[in-house]
């Protein structure tokens, strides 16, 4: 059996799930379709409940390029972050290209991070054009984004303000999440700053999030930058669209829309126009999502920065995303095949990768010291014998807690969580990987996997996240336990995999 892979391409059903915006566009979208009989009185209905037109949308649309319908389209999607006393449009969180083309074999996605600045140029921020409306914005993407080559247009424009984000969480009855670390900042010391930041305690673990807490989650930046927070974005958005029912679109399809566009801001003000964009995102349901990166370096200010080159790559990129590579997701510590006679193929007992050293003591230590030993008592608990080179456990971080059911009013689960930090040489700011152990049998993050593979006798279940595993899940008649890959993936396939088939069972002493 052949080696395998680090890459894969990236996970089927995840279309407009990477972000908040995306979330919000598919109750807009999946309300207007979800009963094919019934899709253009859904539309008008939708319309109608787009709050007025605002005059920087008037502007924008002297700024968007016009399109023929069933054409391959670029949307804008941006988040508007205004906050109290500040007008809409001021200030933008996430700035989202997306390519709707039913033709394509994937749908390409392009974040831009609103402090981007171009090498070469000046230092001005990406989020300063914004500022001067939504026209701006777009003028500087589209400039941006053009190359000798190619004109890069954009056709639609949608702003949501992120007001709407708690209330859509808790229209939809909450999600479970998994939180990678400890969020806490009190405004005070150690984690204060002259600068006051938004308030947040949320703890580490697979834990239902509503409506506050998750906006706060969603928005921290605060010790962390604009790359980590897209990641933590993404990864929410991802866990809450395989959660959503689509009974509950079907027959709460309106009264979730209007819930959230009276937030929305947006050029699509026709029927007409909304069915032809729908039309174009049923084209390319069931179409893998391309994330296109940017490349960026970090700058001594807080910025960063790309380069024209890079931008003209993720432009290509973006426009002409093509197939998706396929890679056999297979392990070398699979199970052995077997030969014509019937008798099992001996496997060479895979290689530990050099990036991971022991840490079965440290593990042992931080399940004691955290309270995980004491509070987690439902099912055996699991520790790796194997850590990556220079990550720390987090003894603050770690838990053992119970988890809350779908409706908050019982704790039928126990759950506990290791939080390890990624070495800052490695992995860059903010990355935590961790091991999750629940006595939940059967959680919703079993239905974000699309693989499994055997490792060390056990089978584990695989959650991709483009080219790089981001869970392996193995599920127990006692509960289920994941290896979590950090924000940024910083661990490798082979060290996810190294990780997991290292697990045992925790023994004190």
């Amino acid at each position: 059996m052949s080696a395998p892979s680090d890459l894969r391409p990236p996970r089927p059903g995840t279309q407009f799930a990477l972000r908040i915006l995306l979330a919000c566009v598919i109750v807009l979208t999946v309300a207007g379709v979800a009963v094919a009989t019934t899709i253009k009185r859904e539309s008008d209905l939708i319309v109608n409940a787009l709050p007025e037109e605002t005059v920087a949308t008037k502007k924008a649309k002297e700024a968007l390029d016009d399109v023929d319908p069933g054409k391959p389209q670029t949307m804008l999607l941006v988040g508007d972050d205004a906050r109290k006393g500040e007008a809409s449009g001021q200030r933008s969180d996430t700035m989202i290209l997306v390519r709707l083309d039913s033709n394509a074999k994937v749908t390409s996605m392009l974040s831009l991070p609103r402090d981007l600045i171009v090498a070469g140029g000046s230092n001005v921020r990406l989020n300063a054009a914004f500022a001067g409306g939504p026209d701006k914005l777009i003028d500087r993407l589209k400039e941006l984004l053009s190359t000798p080559e190619e004109t890069f247009e954009i056709h639609h424009y949608v702003s949501i303000r992120f007001t709407a984000f708690s209330a859509a969480v808790n229209a939809f009855g909450c999600f479970y999440t998994d939180v990678d670390r400890r969020y806490f900042n009190d405004n005070n010391p150690p984690v204060g700053d002259t600068q006051p930041y938004a308030s947040i305690d949320v703890k580490a673990g697979y834990q239902r999030l509503c409506g506050e807490d998750s906006l706060d989650y969603v928005r921290f930046r605060h010790l962390d930058n604009d790359v980590v927070r897209e990641a933590r974005q993404q990864h929410y958005l991802s866990e809450a669209r395989g959660q959503i029912a689509t009974s509950k679109l079907i027959f709460e399809g309106n009264k979730l829309a209007k819930t959230i566009l009276k937030f929305v801001d947006t050029d699509i003000r026709t029927s007409r126009g909304l069915l032809g964009v729908v039309k174009l995102g049923l084209g390319v349901v069931g179409n893998p999502t391309k994330r296109i990166q940017l490349d960026t370096t970090d700058t001594n200010e807080g910025a960063l920065q790309t380069t024209p080159a890079g931008l003209a790559k993720a432009a290509r990129q973006f426009l002409h995303p093509g197939s998706p590579r396929k890679v056999k997701a297979s392990d070398n510590d699979a199970e052995p095949s077997r030969t014509s006679s019937g008798r099992k193929r001996r496997s060479k007992t895979p290689k530990t990768p050099a990036t991971l050293g022991d840490g079965l003591a440290a593990a042992k230590t931080n399940v004691a010291n955290s309270g995980i030993a004491r509070d987690f008592t439902a099912a055996p608990i699991y520790v790796p014998k194997l850590v990556q080179n220079g990550a720390v456990y987090r003894d603050n971080d770690s838990r053992g807690y119970e988890i809350a059911s779908a409706g908050g009013r019982a704790f039928p689960w126990q759950g506990y969580r290791l939080v390890v930090a990624v070495d800052g040489q490695r992995g860059g700011i903010g990355q935590y990987y961790g091991i999750q152990g629940t006595s939940w049998k059967d959680p919703p993050v079993l239905d974000m996997t699309t693989d499994e593979v055997r490792l060390a006798g056990r089978t584990f279940r695989i959650e991709y996240d483009g080219a790089r595993i981001r869970r392996l899940v193995w599920k127990t008649p006692n509960g289920t336990y994941w290896v979590n890959n950090s924000l940024k993936n910083s661990l490798t396939n082979s060290e996810m995999r190294a990780i997991a088939r290292s697990l045992t069972p925790y023994r004190a002493g």
